[in-house]
């Protein structure tokens, strides 16, 4: 089990983390309580209109997190997305770009469902990583 409560700032994927997985309701609660003072980002590969209705997807799943209790959504880039889709030069951006942003952002842990594609990313720059099954607090 990883530990989260010890950090001060945390990222959340959003597919699989916060929205789907079995623990969601545990996560919302936990940001919700926000008992460590830490502050949440949600850190997602959602582009688009996919982007837009992430709060409209968890009010559906019954949850009561606003915006407010997040530092920010962060959605990657529509060109790094399309480029890794496609198999495009420079694709490989993809893998790194959670860990880039969570780096920017002072994000010291990302809690994600999707190891293959965030931990070159969490290893190059420095960002603890946790799968959601895994998290504990």
């Amino acid at each position: 089990m990883d530990d989260i409560t010890q950090y001060r700032a945390l990222g959340w994927d959003f597919d699989m983390t916060l929205h789907g997985h079995e623990r969601s309701q545990q996560f919302w609660d936990y940001i919700h309580e926000n008992r460590h003072c830490q502050t949440h980002h949600i850190v997602t590969f959602r582009t688009g209109r996919l982007l837009d209705r992430i709060w409209h997807d968890l009010g559906r799943a019954g949850c009561r997190l606003l915006p407010f209790q997040f530092r920010g959504v962060h959605g990657v880039p529509d060109e790094v997305y399309e480029a890794f889709v496609l198999g495009l030069s420079g694709s490989d951006r993809y893998l790194y770009w959670k860990g880039e942003v969570c780096r920017q952002l002072g994000i010291e842990c990302l809690i994600d469902d999707a190891t293959m594609e965030v931990w070159a990313g969490c290893s190059k720059y420095e960002i603890d990583y946790v799968h959601p099954d895994l998290a504990s607090f």
